[in-house]
């Protein structure tokens, strides 16, 4: 096995997620929706044409492999200095969810901001810690997924996520980090796989 310097995104990782996101919004009619997305990851420019589309159990062994070796030299590729970065998910949330009113994109680090920044200049983007406080104004959609697990306050950042949500909001988690790192005090109604609401 291939020794993990860091994780790498991959295109097209939460289109299913996404495409629940988009139906569950059509039917709870919110006009013109206001989405969040939380670190949303970015690869070297290099590679990201090389990476695998969709979800690593759908894909045969072998090409498994490939891209857990491919992702691996990512992760060192994009500690160099000067590695141009290319971010997948802010693009393929504002294909899935057309009608939103804005995408605003907050990450710790100002090289996937800047990426966003240059790919995407319709939507938002700024260096955000979400562990020092929440979004404000709240938004309707936050979409967080496979952060927490690596961040270094994860509660802090679940309760400051949780609190930038507005009253009916939905959040996009992953099941793993919501939960986790959802003390039991931050009350959430589960809508399908990865999909919550604020109650």
């Amino acid at each position: 096995m291939a020794a993990k310097f860091s994780t790498t995104t991959w295109p097209q990782r939460h289109d299913n997620t996404f495409s629940v996101l988009a139906e569950i919004l059509r039917e709870s009619k919110p006009d013109s929706p206001v989405i969040l997305e939380i670190g949303p990851g970015a690869v070297s420019r290099m590679l990201s044409r090389s990476l695998a589309c969709g979800e690593g159990e759908n894909l045969p062994w072998i090409e498994n492999r490939w891209r857990a070796i491919l992702r691996n030299i990512d992760g060192i590729l994009r500690r160099l200095p000067g590695i141009k970065l290319s971010s997948y998910e802010s693009g393929e949330l504002i294909r899935a969810l057309p009608e939103c009113e804005k995408i605003f994109v907050a990450d710790i680090s100002p090289n996937v901001i800047s990426a966003i920044q240059e790919q995407y200049p319709g939507v938002e983007a700024n260096v955000f810690d979400f562990a020092r406080a929440k979004f404000d104004p709240p938004v309707d959609v936050v979409v967080c997924l496979c952060v927490l697990v690596r961040a270094s306050e994860p509660e802090k950042m679940f309760a400051n996520i949780y609190h930038s949500l507005k009253p009916n909001g939905i959040l996009v988690m992953d099941n793993r980090s919501c939960s986790r790192f959802n003390t039991g005090e931050l009350p959430l109604k589960k809508l399908t796989n990865q999909i919550w609401r604020k109650i």
